[in-house]
């Protein structure tokens, strides 16, 4: 029987102390349904919190206590890697200092999540010394199917707004991963709706958030980043040796 690997990808979950527990109620959902699709895996790709308060990863930490698979967490802007660190001590795949960027090797396919983030800022920025980790870290297993992890997309996506505040120095990245055939499969969060991109030889596939969605705005005359009725959700990327990636919406 063919390898088989379920991840789920759940992004931009802004947990909230004060929102009366929508947030927490939407990522229970996203869970539950991981649960169902007897996912082996589970990514949480950035913007944990809303403010980066303290009370906000308690709430996460409280929501993810006993996931139903094992679960990793990204930071996205609207996080603080002092207290992802803080808040959870049993991560222990994540570093303890720099930028929260790892690899996991459990898997039949290599999870590489890269900390893109800029304490203080909205824009992502893939740095010469995230490139030369990124290469380092891609090269120990070339022959082994990679999944590489970010929060800011890393190719422009047309939206006003969100290229504003999107990755900056992506042609860095991109050259990093022309250089490795076996990243089959790109994802990312940050702009609260699906899209779909590729960088190099690798698709790229943005997951919506599991609590709000932004409306589209590519042109003069049309609202920025509104919020839309269109339904949150979490993205399923299903692999299977010989066949590759099949990435599916799943709404809440």
């Amino acid at each position: 029987m063919s390898a088989r690997f379920f991840l789920a990808q759940i992004s931009d979950t802004h947990l909230r102390a004060d929102d009366g527990g929508v947030a927490a109620a939407q990522l229970r959902k996203a869970l539950s349904q991981a649960a169902e699709y007897r996912c082996d895996a589970i990514l949480l790709t950035g913007d944990l919190a809303n403010d980066e308060r303290p009370e906000e990863y308690a709430a996460l930490a409280e929501v993810i206590a006993n996931p139903p698979a094992p679960l990793f967490l990204m930071p996205g802007n609207h996080d603080d890697r002092a207290r992802i660190r803080e808040a959870f001590p049993r991560h222990t795949y994540l570093p303890r200092e720099g930028p929260l960027s790892y690899t996991v090797e459990d898997f039949p396919v290599r999870l590489v999540a890269v900390d893109q983030t800029v304490p203080g800022e909205t824009h992502g920025l893939f740095t010469e010394q995230q490139a030369r980790w990124l290469d380092k870290a891609l090269s120990k297993h070339r022959k082994k199917p990679a999944l590489v992890a970010l929060h800011h997309p890393p190719f422009l996506t047309h939206d006003l707004l969100f290229d504003k505040i999107g990755l900056m120095e992506p042609r860095r990245f991109e050259k990093v991963i022309a250089h490795h055939p076996q990243v089959t499969r790109i994802i990312c969060g940050h702009h609260h709706r699906v899209a779909v991109g590729q960088v190099a030889h690798a698709p790229v596939v943005v997951a919506p958030s599991t609590s709000w969605v932004y409306g589209l705005a590519t042109g003069s005359g049309q609202e920025i980043a509104p919020r839309t009725a269109e339904q949150p959700g979490w993205m399923l990327h299903a692999w299977v040796e010989g066949s590759g990636f099949a990435s599916h919406f799943l709404g809440l």
